[in-house]
């Protein structure tokens, strides 16, 4: 029992690692918790921008109910894809009734402006039975102009891909920045007495599991090119870190030893894995070169040392060390130098994950009846409580703008994977069914 209470505050798939391999800590007291101060928890809210009116009437198809799914299909992901994104309204399909349709194919701009309209996406669906082609046009209706024009082509299964595409590519006509409608998430699910890596779309479809070993696999990390995942994995009957590739070979991360070797985390270039390892006897902070497998230790405490995070600019590591006396969130250089204390507001912090403007930091903290997600802003210092439920919400890891959080949450009764805005608002649930964890973005 002193053993699960020490390690209480890491998370669910890092406490079974942790409590499983660390057994020098079984003869240890928890430690004495020191008073966290009363401070006001301020909800952090960006500045409000305007999002922009579109409309996305029904796309041209051939006759045949299966070209009608098919348009069906991408005008409701594209819809479903840009309301996501925050910088759009759809304007509701009841009022396209009100423009005209003109049989020489004008668009009646004005009447599309008069129901709010200040963007038009229209959509064409070619009669190639053989291939998806797809033409896509974005107008803004107060200049009358055409903004983008573009043709799809792929397989015929390929209609949700294409979508992704064209909302992509509307995002950026808008924002300058590349949307995020083709990002994935990693996740891990229990099947039978084992736990699994899944990959799924960034909102929820086609869900693929992408290890089949009966074992437990556990924190999978994407890495910044989208082509591989890192995670611990218990196959060979010791943990284990693992990567796997796009092409779903697996391949040892290097020659390991000692109970625990987890909690893996990409360097922003991609060349090097931050984890945790006891292979030294206790559970500290280490890095892996993987052109050479070269590993350098970061951490010497006689604490816990755990969950580590890259900043986006490589130069700083976010971790959780119970070296005050409970689990905190702490900073350090890359290199290991200037460790400095990040989170006093609140207990038991853990599993750190930084923004992709380097200017905030998410974790889970402990709260009456459960643990809840904060947000911390490092240029005003502010904190803030994003999510208010008495249960488990933990694991928050960014979407790759920074406009959004996935998360996991046993708020229904099982763990499943879920995603909200930054503030906390317009929380979506991904998984439904079994139990869900340790969800990672892909960039």
């Amino acid at each position: 029992m002193k053993l699960l209470r020490r390690f209480a505050w890491l998370s669910l798939p890092l406490a079974f690692t942790a409590a499983t391999t660390v057994a020098k800590q079984e003869a240890q007291a928890p430690p004495t918790e020191a008073p966290i101060p009363s401070v006001p928890i301020i909800r952090i809210v960006g500045a409000a921008r305007p999002k922009i009116p579109i409309a996305l009437p029904a796309p041209q198809s051939p006759a045949g109910a299966r070209a009608q799914e098919v348009a069906g299909t991408i005008r409701d992901t594209v819809r479903d894809d840009l309301d996501f994104s925050g910088f759009f309204s759809i304007v509701p399909e009841e009022y396209h009734k009100l423009v005209r349709l003109d049989a020489g194919g004008r668009i009646a701009f004005k009447e599309w402006q008069g129901i709010g309209a200040d963007a038009l996406v229209f959509g064409a669906l070619g009669p190639e039975p053989a291939t998806l082609v797809f033409e896509g046009r974005l107008y803004d209706t107060a200049d009358q102009k055409v903004l983008l024009g573009k043709r799809y082509r792929g397989e015929p299964d390929q209609a949700r891909l294409i979508a992704h595409r064209l909302s992509n590519e509307i995002v950026q006509q808008y924002t300058d920045q590349p949307g995020i409608s083709l990002s994935r998430i990693a996740f891990v699910s229990q099947v039978g007495k084992g736990k699994e890596i899944y990959v799924m779309d960034y909102d929820g479809a086609r869900p693929k599991r992408i290890t089949a070993n009966g074992s437990i696999n556990l924190s999978p990390a994407w890495s910044p090119d989208g082509r591989q995942i890192a995670f611990m994995s218990y196959r060979s009957g010791a943990p284990e870190l693992m990567i796997i590739n796009h092409e779903g070979e697996l391949a040892k991360a290097f020659a390991q030893q000692g109970g625990l070797n987890s909690a893996p985390a990409w360097s922003p270039d991609g060349d090097t894995l931050a984890f945790t390892s006891s292979r030294d006897g206790n559970a500290e902070i280490y890095l892996l070169r993987l052109a050479d497998r070269s590993l350098t230790r970061l951490t010497h405490s006689d604490a816990i040392d755990t969950s580590p995070a890259w900043s986006p600019d490589g130069r700083q590591i976010a971790f959780t060390s119970d070296r005050a006396g409970s689990p905190q969130i702490y900073l350090m250089d890359a290199g290991g130098g200037n460790v400095r204390r990040l989170t006093t507001e609140v207990s038991y912090c853990d599993a750190a994950s930084w923004s992709p403007q380097g200017d905030k930091i998410v974790f889970t903290a402990r709260v009456p009846g459960g643990f809840d997600i904060f947000l911390k802003d490092l240029k005003t210092d502010q904190m803030g409580r994003l999510t208010e439920h008495a249960n488990i919400n933990e694991w928050p890891r960014w979407s790759p703008d920074g406009r959004h959080l996935v998360f996991a949450s046993n708020r229904t009764g099982n763990f499943d994977i879920y995603t909200m805005d930054v503030d906390g608002s317009r929380v979506r649930r991904l998984t439904r069914g079994g139990n869900s964890y340790s969800p990672s973005w892909s960039r």
